[in-house]
């Protein structure tokens, strides 16, 4: 039956209306007679991808398209003619007030969201964005209310999903804020956010636990006062380094506590998009504990150095005494013989020979006490330079350690075997190898280095050398090091090289010393081969 039928027996089945009541009806009929003639507008309604409808002013569809009617689950043919309080009652009263809103105002209801009317429920989850537009006829009335509707269901559930996200990730950032936050403020570790030019932007408490400075006499300055004067030059190298794009290790200064002294403090900063970030550890009661570690050291070394030469020296003075004195004897009867008055000259001469043989017995002496306080085997047993080399470094490692020393060796790959006595060779290396981590020790503005070399020298020879980076010595002392009591050291006595180049001598090597390029000494040993 054609809609226009439909609506007129509808009508006519109703109670009589009042004269202007028909002539309005009939208004609406041919306003929608009108409307429900135009092709195209049927065309829309039939292909659209959004719900459409068209009502009546007294809320009846007039029109409606298959999308629509997803809303309540209702066909298209039961909707036409029909009120929304027929066909959807739960949202009437809605409609009925958006359509008053329309006519009061002569405006247009958008973004109005309904969700889904089937009987039994299915589609309660589902939301449509409704649009609300007059329609108007020739003269400017409204005739009736177009109506778009679009099914936003998934978009809500993205929007919806992304909200979740959001407080999901909203959370996480509060609490991992929270976290670092109680980290910042529980450090014992200095953290400091600087500006490019040092001055500080941000600090944790651990500044005031540890330097006893507060918060507001630190902010916005640079550490610059803080400094100890001697680590000023060391803080702007690294400052260099931070602005080119390094990350500082290890970067050791001294800094004022509020009390007057002063606190080290070991570094670690890295540079960010204009910003410095630093960590600091205080490591005053570690660097004391190293510093008195190693004075322990060294006067202990020093105490061995001299009980040994005491224990070597009462030997030498004990065996020696015996030759000394007959040389002595022999001496002064020489001289008795040539007061004569006819000098006796083959007395004379058997003297000087027994002064000869008692100066070689006192040498031999010498090398028997020196033979005694070496360890190991006896001069003559063919020894591998580098495990010898190997071996005192070992011995040395904690001492090279604390002293924060890179140990480099370059060793060749074979080496002839040389006759030694292995114990007085490793006094040797270990006496010059304490002496180069000496020389380091206060060396701040370079890496502290150590590099020991080998080498075949000759036909069957082997050459060692030690080099240091220290402040050097001085090219008047070069041969003078080596003098029996001449020392550099405050608190030396002047026998290590001594001992070291006679030790060395024995063996029929040398023992040498040069300046090294660009900084420091180089030791050099060169002993010969097995013959």
């Amino acid at each position: 039956m054609h809609k226009t039928e439909k609506l007129k027996r509808i009508g006519s089945r109703r109670a009589a209306p009042s004269g202007e009541a028909v002539r309005s009806r009939q208004r609406h009929l041919h306003d929608a007679q009108l409307y429900e003639r135009l092709p195209e507008l049927q065309l829309i309604y039939d292909t659209a991808p959004v719900g459409l409808a068209f009502l009546s002013l007294d809320c009846r569809y007039m029109q409606i398209n298959q999308r629509l009617t997803e809303i309540c689950g209702i066909s298209v043919a039961d909707h036409i003619g029909r009120s929304v309080r027929e066909t959807v009652p739960a949202v009437a009263e809605q409609v009925e007030q958006l359509v008053q809103v329309i006519l009061h105002t002569g405006e247009p209801v958008t973004g109005v969201e309904v969700r889904g009317q089937k009987a039994d429920k299915s589609n309660a989850d589902h939301v449509w964005i409704t649009n609300w537009h007059p329609l108007r006829n020739a003269d400017g009335i409204i005739i009736g209310i177009n109506v778009v509707a679009e099914d936003i269901t998934e978009r809500k559930r993205a929007e919806s999903a992304l909200r979740e996200l959001n407080e999901t990730l909203e959370q996480r950032v509060r609490a991992e804020t929270h976290e670092r936050l109680q980290i910042w403020n529980v450090s014992q570790d200095l953290l400091a956010i600087a500006d490019a030019d040092g001055k500080l932007l941000n600090i944790n408490p651990a500044w005031t636990s540890v330097l006893g400075w507060p918060e507001a006499e630190l902010i916005g300055k640079t550490t610059q006062w803080l400094l100890h004067q001697d680590d000023r030059e060391k803080a702007r190298a690294e400052t260099k380094q931070l602005a080119a794009g390094h990350v500082t290790h290890r970067f050791t200064t001294r800094f004022l506590h509020r009390d007057g002294s002063y606190r080290w403090l070991s570094w670690k900063a890295v540079q960010d998009k204009g910003r410095i970030y630093a960590m600091a550890r205080d490591v005053t009661e570690l660097t004391d504990a190293e510093n008195k570690l190693m004075e322990a050291r060294q006067e202990l070394a020093q105490v061995s150095r001299r009980t040994t030469l005491a224990a070597m020296s009462a030997a030498i003075a004990h065996e020696i005494r015996q030759p000394l004195g007959a040389i002595v004897t022999n001496a002064n009867a020489g001289l008795r013989w040539l007061d004569r008055a006819t000098p006796d000259l083959g007395e004379v001469r058997d003297s000087l020979k027994h002064i000869s043989a008692d100066g070689h017995r006192a040498s031999d002496v010498i090398q028997s006490v020196r033979a005694m306080y070496g360890k190991g085997d006896p001069v003559g047993t063919p020894l591998d330079a580098n495990e010898l080399v190997l071996e005192t470094i070992a011995m040395a490692n904690d001492e090279l350690e604390a002293a924060k020393i890179d140990v480099q060796l370059e060793l060749a790959g074979q080496l002839p075997l040389i006759p030694a006595h292995r114990g007085q060779l490793q006094q040797v290396v270990l006496n010059i190898v304490t002496n180069a981590a000496e020389s380091m020790r206060n060396i701040d503005d370079r890496a502290r280095t150590l590099r020991v070399r080998s080498r075949p020298f000759d036909s069957n020879g082997v050459a060692l050398s030690v080099q240091d980076c220290g402040a050097g010595i001085d090219p008047e002392n070069m041969e003078r090091i080596f003098d029996a009591f001449f020392t550099t050291k405050a608190n030396g006595m002047g026998m290590g090289l001594a001992i070291c180049r006679s030790i060395v001598e024995a063996h029929g090597g040398t023992l040498s010393a040069s300046p090294g390029v660009p900084y420091g000494s180089i030791f050099h040993i060169v002993l010969p081969g097995i013959q």
